[in-house]
């Protein structure tokens, strides 16, 4: 089955995928993966009435989505270009060729979710399923072998899709009704083997909610020390309903002097080794549990860029410490990419740390 997607947009804006990615994402889990994707200015009017027809000719369903809330008038722009007649809801049909009109980010992955998917199910007379599996930091050179050897196993019974956000991945075995279990359960064992020590779920728990889900568990309390993170960790975590019950604290030590203050931070080891330096972290996430209000406790401090921290360390360095009554451990990374990246990035992996200290 081939699935083609035209996204309309806005030149005149900064190109961003949250307006297409949300509904492209819904099409994805429902089984529907469109390929290929084609880009079209929202000014170019012939250049959107020749992908048109060229992608109903060739593809068996076809999805355009239009920025903003632009859908409406989409789908009477579809219905004047292809001479279709107008319908309730936003599949149109022409010459039996669903064309679904959809508005982009959020608002259109629900009217896929609703509506759309439900359509093709029932005109396919299939229903699609999926397996997911949540991981961290899986390197290239380990996923990319595992996904190839999964679609030479599959024979074109199932997929598997891989979405991934600052270091967490995602992995979808999407499949049909008509594909047999012991497939199914081949290919997820062969992910969760290849994938080992890097899973967090088995399911579609994202980590934030796994941590707030094991620290319940285990009637433990949880206390954030963060520097370059600047509170991101703390966010994740109160993201999740019942958080308050397992979060006692989260301090933003940017300073020397809070770190010193407030968390106990020597001055002869902001002196000797500095504020980005394993020593720091050690005593940020000791400093925590000495306090004695908290079971188990995260630190953070590195350098997030643009520039250095006047030092001859590199943007991009940080550590990690997770903390316990008994010890404290120390994690040292090196990432790259802009600010944003490299603190999302360290974000993810503060949190994957502590869920590796709890499970």
């Amino acid at each position: 089955m081939k699935n083609a997607c035209i996204v309309i947009r806005d030149k005149e804006q900064h190109f961003v995928g949250g307006e297409f990615e949300p509904v492209v994402g819904a099409l994805i889990d429902g089984g529907y993966a469109p390929d290929p994707i084609l880009f079209v200015a929202d000014d170019d009017v012939r250049a959107f009435s020749q992908a048109l027809t060229d992608y109903k000719n060739a593809a068996d369903n076809l999805f355009v989505i239009a920025p903003g809330d632009a859908a409406n008038a989409l789908r009477l722009r579809v219905c004047e270009i292809l001479s279709a007649a107008i319908p309730q809801g936003w599949v149109v049909e022409k010459q039996k060729k669903p064309i679904a009109c959809l508005a982009g980010g959020e608002k259109g992955a629900q009217v896929v979710r609703d509506e759309v998917i439900p359509y093709l199910d029932a005109r396919y007379a299939v229903q699609y399923a999926k397996v997911v599996l949540r991981a961290v930091g899986a390197p290239a050179d380990a996923v990319d072998p595992l996904l190839r050897e999964a679609e030479k196993g599959s024979a074109g019974k199932l997929r598997v899709h891989l979405s991934e956000r600052a270091g967490d991945q995602r992995f979808e075995v999407i499949y049909d009704n008509s594909t047999p279990k012991m497939l199914v359960d081949d290919v997820t064992r062969l992910l969760l083997t290849g994938l080992g020590d890097h899973i967090y779920a088995a399911d579609d728990t994202p980590l934030n909610r796994r941590i707030v889900e094991l620290l319940a568990l285990r009637g433990m309390k949880l206390s954030v020390a963060e520097s370059f993170t600047g509170g991101g960790i703390a966010q994740r975590l109160i993201e999740v309903p019942g958080a308050s019950k397992v979060l006692f604290e989260g301090v933003v030590a940017y300073d020397n002097g809070s770190k010193m203050k407030r968390l106990g931070v020597r001055d002869s080891t902001l002196h000797n080794q500095g504020a980005v330096s394993d020593e720091t972290a050690y005593e940020m996430a000791a400093g925590l549990i000495t306090s004695g209000d908290c079971d188990v406790s995260i630190a953070t401090t590195g350098i997030a860029g643009p520039q250095s921290d006047g030092t001859n360390k590199p943007v991009g360095l940080c550590f990690i410490a997770i903390g316990t009554k008994e010890t404290v451990y120390v994690y040292k990374y090196n990432y790259v990419g802009s600010r944003a990246q490299i603190t999302e990035r360290a974000i993810t992996q503060a949190l994957y740390l502590l869920y590796k200290q709890l499970k």
